[in-house]
This record gives C-alpha cells, structure tokens and sequence, in this order.
C-alpha cells in the first residue's frame, strides 16, 4: 500500500509502507476517502521550517471503516472522523477531557505529525487507528464530509479557541490575527455561528481576507500593528511574532488570548503588560478529541460553511502534485468502497 512522505520544500511523493493489521481487539482499520492538510503541514510544504526531513503526511481526515477488531464499536463502512491525536481514553487526563496529553503516550502521538511520535499518516491507502472507541467519531448518515476532512484538526481548534469562550463572555468582540491558513477561518465561522460581536481578521494575504469576510469578519488588510483595539477574546493563528504580540496588547484586562499558530521559534512576550492586565494565555495543540462533535454539530446545522475555507477538492491520487503548490486547504477524495454514504 502507499502511504505520502513529505521529502523537503515542495517535494513529495507516494512510498510503499507494509499493511496495516489489527493489533489489539480495541483496533480498527481505516481508508481515508477525504484528507486533507493541517496549517503546519502547508507550511513545512512551502519552506522553511524546522521539519526539512522525510517523514510520512498528513493527520487530517474522514475516513471509512474496513476492518474493527472484536472490542472496537464500529462495523464495516461507517463514515468516520479521525482524531489526529492518539489517546487511550481510559487514563486519568482522557478522563478529565485532555487527551491531547493521554497519560500513555507522554511524549505526545498522532498520524502524520513531525512534533509528536507518528503512526503512519493519513494521505495512505489504509491506516490502523488503535484505542478506536476513542478516536474515531461517526459521522452522519448522509452528510456531504468532503469539506470536514480538517474536523481531525483544524476544525474544532477554531471551535475552541472561540465558542467556549463566548459562552462565558457572550456578544463579545474578537480580534483574529490570521496567517497560518484554515485555523483562524474557522474560528471566523465559529465567532460569528456563537453570537459574538464585532470580529476583526488582520491579515496581509488577500484570498483570506475575503474568505474571512464571507464568514463574517470585518477584514483588514494590514501587517500586524502593535495593538488593535481592546478585545475579551483574541486568537493569535499566525505563525509570526508581531502578530502574536499584537493579539496579546490587544486582549482586553481579564480577557483571553489563544496562540494557536506554532511558532518554530522563541517570542519574546510582553509579560509585564500581560501581568498587569491579567492575561489568560492559551497555547499548545488543542484539545482535539472532545470538540469534533461540538464542531461538528455547527456544521451539520449548517451554521458554518465549511466549504468556505477549502481551497480546491482533488482526486486523491494526485496528493502528491497537488500539495506540492501547497494550497492553503486542498482536499484529496475518493469514492468509499463499503459505503453508501454519497
């Protein structure tokens, strides 16, 4: 079978890897039938990052059910969400909602990632998920899943990184420094879905400027200033420092600040204005898991037009001169073999 290996900047291409087997009853095979990429994997594609080196790609996808082992709760065909982040789901942090930091995998696991222990990756032919009941989520019958693909990822990072905290602030005015890609638009759709007020999306890429206001931001095309305005939630998904800082000055005293963009190197932060406002600062990977179906709820009551945020839809056996052009959100497809899903 194949599975895609990321080579260098602008380099890819389809290896042989040895087929996947049940190993543990709670296992299941999969084949992703709609992948896509995370905001780090375009970047490593484009160059530089600290990643130049072989590895297999891509944790980003739906994918349909071909094999489950006798303790996994799902049968042949079912449509299902991969959650990027590998996690038991029994310990004491997957209890407590963290499985992000699953106490069995201490250094961090997932499919496709070069900053956690991988597992094969998801642009493959077939992929064994272990600890299946906690990482696959049905999706439902009927659902147009092509542009849910980033629901392993992306999708629910912009779900947290919003409506959690306009639950507790609600109406409130967001500021969103984009330039990572998908992360900061879907947190445009999801701000708007949740009943906040003003959003203002920074950014200098003109493409997402309009893409954030057809979400419902108020776009401004500008490189980052030192402070925006005053804001109760700001959400850094940009990969550069200024930006950073600009959403941290910005943060209103008391209010929150999510820095979801990785940056690959120290910041150096303004810890004394954080101190004397009292930030609350977030950042790290996302929870993953325990947000795919709060997402995908928005999106199957179409409250937020995913489809908004992808860049091209492709047939899956051409990924590896696709993303080579590294488009912002290129989704691979192929027709499920088991599944009347479409």
């Amino acid at each position: 079978m194949r599975q895609l290996w990321f080579l260098g900047a602008d380099a890819l291409e389809w290896r042989d890897a040895p087929e996947p087997r049940i190993l543990h009853p709670e296992d299941a095979i999969v084949r992703p039938i709609a992948a896509t990429t995370c905001d780090l994997d375009v970047r490593m594609i484009r160059g530089p990052s600290p990643f130049d080196r072989p590895c297999a790609l891509g944790h980003e996808a739906i994918a349909e059910i071909v094999e489950a082992g006798p303790g996994a709760r799902f049968h042949i065909g079912q449509i299902v969400v991969v959650s990027w982040h590998i996690s038991c789901g029994y310990c004491h942090r997957c209890g407590r909602g963290k499985p992000n930091t699953c106490a069995h995998y201490p250094r961090g696991a997932a499919f496709g990632s070069p900053v956690s222990d991988t597992f094969g990756c998801l642009f493959a032919d077939l992929v064994r998920v272990p600890h299946a009941n906690a990482s696959l989520v049905p999706v439902p019958p009927g659902a147009d899943f092509v542009h849910w693909a980033s629901l392993s990822d992306n999708i629910p990072f912009g779900y947290e990184m919003t409506v959690p905290h306009l639950q507790i602030t609600p109406g409130a005015d967001v500021l969103i420094m984009g330039g990572c890609g998908s992360v900061a638009l879907y947190a445009v759709g999801f701000a708007r879905a949740a009943g906040a007020g003003r959003i203002d999306y920074i950014d200098t890429d003109r493409p997402r400027l309009e893409i954030a206001q057809k979400l419902g931001a108020n776009s401004i095309e500008q490189a980052p200033p030192r402070r925006a305005g005053s804001y109760a939630i700001t959400v850094d998904a940009s990969m550069d420092a200024d930006a950073l800082r600009c959403a941290i000055r910005s943060t209103e005293p008391e209010g929150q600040c999510s820095s979801v963009g990785c940056h690959f190197g120290d910041v150096e932060m303004p810890m004394m204005d954080m101190y004397i406002r009292g930030i609350h600062f977030y950042t790290g990977r996302g929870q993953g898991r325990p947000n795919i179906e709060k997402a995908m709820a928005y999106l199957d009551a179409k409250r937020l037009d995913a489809s908004l945020v992808t860049s091209m839809v492709a047939p899956f056996d051409d990924a590896p001169d696709v993303l080579a052009s590294a488009p912002m959100k290129a989704v691979l497809i192929r027709e499920p073999i088991h599944s009347s899903y479409r």
